[in-house]
């Protein structure tokens, strides 16, 4: 008997049915996290070109594909050996992965989305990052980030935790403690003239988590 059609999050997931362990890592975190949706509704039908910062196994492309985005994507880590899943994963689709440092992406114009990846850097690099994340947004387009804040709060306490944790199972080589605050997010943005929008973004996990969406203004002639 058949079970119908996957629905477009299944879809996305099933792409990573050949390694058990990140199956059911994207099958938990598509359910669970609400940024993806966030991000398609933010994205929706829009043609300009995506630059996905930090795309670890290339989930959110694969999530962003199976909703009907179909602008350019590349995506870029650290991670080698999570690109070389990317690149299998979505090997019919004409999205782009390259290994490399977050702060190093090729020029680009269009939207750029960055999830859970700032904490990594001091605080000199964030705001060098920040500043050329700014000017690679289109006119018109968007700059989604979604980042842990600095604040004395059970939330931040248990995001640390976790970030301890994944760095001790190895799933991120790297520890990141650089928790930055809501000004120091949005500064460079505002400064650029940008339509700021941050939002708490934690859904149905216990992290810290807040989403920035930065709109740069259209071109008006």
């Amino acid at each position: 008997m058949s079970s119908g059609p996957l629905s477009p999050r299944r879809h996305a997931v099933s792409r990573f049915r050949r390694w058990p362990p990140l199956f059911f890592y994207a099958e938990g975190k598509t359910a669970l996290d609400p940024a993806y949706p966030a991000v398609v509704a933010a994205l929706k039908d829009s043609p300009l070109p995506l630059l996905d910062l930090g795309c670890g196994m290339g989930l959110l492309a694969a999530y962003l594909r199976a909703h009907g985005y179909e602008a350019p994507i590349l995506g870029v880590d650290a991670d080698e050996k999570k690109i070389g899943i990317a690149r299998q994963a979505l090997a019919d689709t004409n999205v782009r992965f390259r290994a490399g440092d977050a702060r190093e992406f090729p020029e680009q114009s269009g939207h750029v989305v960055m999830l859970d990846v700032l904490h990594y850097f001091d605080d000199a690099a964030q705001g060098a990052l920040l500043r050329r994340i700014a000017a690679s947004v289109a006119p018109g387009g968007l700059a989604l980030v979604r980042v842990t804040l600095q604040e004395p709060t059970w939330r931040f306490a248990l995001t640390r935790a976790e970030e301890w944790l994944i760095h001790q199972v190895r799933w991120i080589p790297w520890m990141g403690s650089n928790f930055p605050t809501r000004d120091e997010v949005s500064a460079p943005f505002r400064e650029a003239g940008f339509a700021v929008d941050v939002q708490p973004m934690w859904g149905r996990t216990p992290f810290n988590g807040y989403f920035f969406s930065f709109r740069r203004p259209e071109v008006i002639l």
